[in-house]
């Protein structure tokens, strides 16, 4: 077997096609926003609704919604790079989103907010400006390590917002008091006058990763957003929050003073169409081909469709799906895979996973959920003829083994949803008689 770290040589591609990463901000990546985007032509009020946005001047906060997959991060990071290089009224952005943590109160979302964006700074201004700078030096030392050089002089602040101490060659100290919310949002209104120094306008901050704190229910995400509203009216600062389908709804509308400083309509994301997922593939085949030679499509676009058509449009999982199927071919394999080869495929790949991590009566009770799709613990007991209270227990190791999820509450009704890599089961059963089925 010859060694390569290029999986995707076979094909005549540098990269694979079917990563699921966000689309680079950065113009030299191999899949960079610049290059790869498509645009999505099923939903153009999407589009429209976040360039009125941002084109509201002194700053404003927005929520992107929409189901797990469907490209929000794209979408987001597309918008921003569009502003920060128009010709006039520029926008810029720090390079990466800032994920909200649990427990994130005040404090922390400053301190992001000053990392990221001191961060983006150093690399606007370089090194030398950078360190003339008293409010971008204050910054470091606050976020990280600092050390100061010349006059005998050193200094350090090792722990986030703590303090620190300062001191000369014979060792002695002086304490630095704790840095208040108060200072932090005057230093974050410092890098803001900053920014406006240099030609922008304002700053895009773009906020991922919300569903992760509405898990067991939004008042998390409530309580995080009552306490940093009064940061999010830094002006010249646009905030842009990615969240799941209905976030809008159940976590900003229940509070009035959070609403009243938000875009009123949050932007909705529908998957991609099916002509917008074929221009998505022949994009980053053509990007990613080695110059010279005739790149192979490594599945024909039958699979492509029947990927899609399986999980509501959701991109993320389609190309998932794909690499999964690529990784599992033999070394020789170098042609576009046909659509039944690419089920039976698929469904011993996810079939021997599940077989690996769950049996007997609980993988037949998976199985069933699969078929139901959505269900409840009343539903699939009563579908498996089982009690509730075995269903229960069957349902807390999924959710611990990450192969279901709680999708929502309904009354007194908790729905439940398996992974959407084993929807593929349902869909690639074998035929009746087979010694497997």
């Amino acid at each position: 077997m010859e060694l390569t770290q290029n999986l995707w040589e076979r094909y005549g591609f540098t990269d694979n096609p079917f990563n699921t990463k966000a689309l680079s901000l950065n113009k030299a990546a191999p899949l960079s926003v610049q290059d790869a985007y498509v645009e999505r032509d099923a939903s153009p009020t999407s589009s429209r609704l976040m360039m009125n946005f941002l084109r509201n001047p002194g700053g404003g906060r927005i929520v992107v919604e929409g189901e797990p997959g469907v490209g929000k991060t794209t979408f987001v990071n597309y918008h921003r790079q569009l502003w920060e290089s128009a010709k006039e009224h520029r926008l810029l952005s720090p390079l990466t989103e800032i994920s909200i943590r649990e427990g994130w109160g005040e404090r922390d979302f400053l301190l992001s907010l000053l990392s990221s964006l001191s961060a983006r700074l150093r690399l606007e201004m370089g090194e030398k400006a950078f360190e003339k700078n008293v409010v971008l030096r204050k910054i470091t030392a606050i976020i990280g390590v600092h050390v100061e050089k010349g006059h005998g002089f050193s200094g350090s602040i090792s722990i986030i917002g703590t303090g620190g101490g300062f001191g000369r060659s014979s060792n002695s100290t002086v304490k630095v008091g704790e840095v208040t919310n108060d200072q932090l949002r005057e230093l974050l209104g410092g890098l803001m006058a900053l920014v406006q120094e240099r030609g922008f306008s304002g700053v895009v901050f773009h906020l991922d990763n919300l569903e992760l704190l509405t898990r067991k229910g939004p008042q998390k995400l409530r309580d995080f957003f009552e306490n940093v509203r009064d940061v999010l009216q830094e002006p010249g600062a646009y905030f842009i929050f990615v969240g799941h389908e209905g976030m809008f709804q159940q976590v900003i509308i229940p509070l009035p003073r959070v609403r009243s400083i938000f875009f009123d309509t949050p932007v909705h994301l529908e998957p991609l169409s099916h002509a917008a997922v074929r221009e998505v593939m022949g994009k980053r085949y053509r990007l990613l081909s080695v110059p010279g030679t005739q790149w192979i499509a490594p599945v024909e676009y039958d699979v492509v469709f029947f990927l899609y058509e399986i999980f509501s449009g959701k991109i993320r999982y389609v190309m998932n799906a794909i690499t999964s199927l690529v990784s599992h071919l033999p070394d020789s394999f170098a042609q576009p895979l046909g659509l039944e080869e690419a089920k039976a495929g698929l469904h011993e790949i996810v079939s021997g996973e599940l077989q690996r991590t769950i049996h007997g009566m609980e993988l037949e009770a998976f199985r069933e959920a699969v078929r139901l799709g959505r269900f409840t613990n009343s539903s699939l007991a009563k579908s498996m003829g089982k009690s509730k209270q075995q269903i229960q227990k069957y349902l807390r190791n999924w959710v611990e083994l990450c192969l279901a999820a709680h999708a929502e509450k309904e009354g007194r009704n908790q729905f439940y949803e398996v992974d959407p890599r084993f929807l593929i089961l349902y869909e690639t059963q074998p035929n009746e008689g087979d010694e497997n089925g």
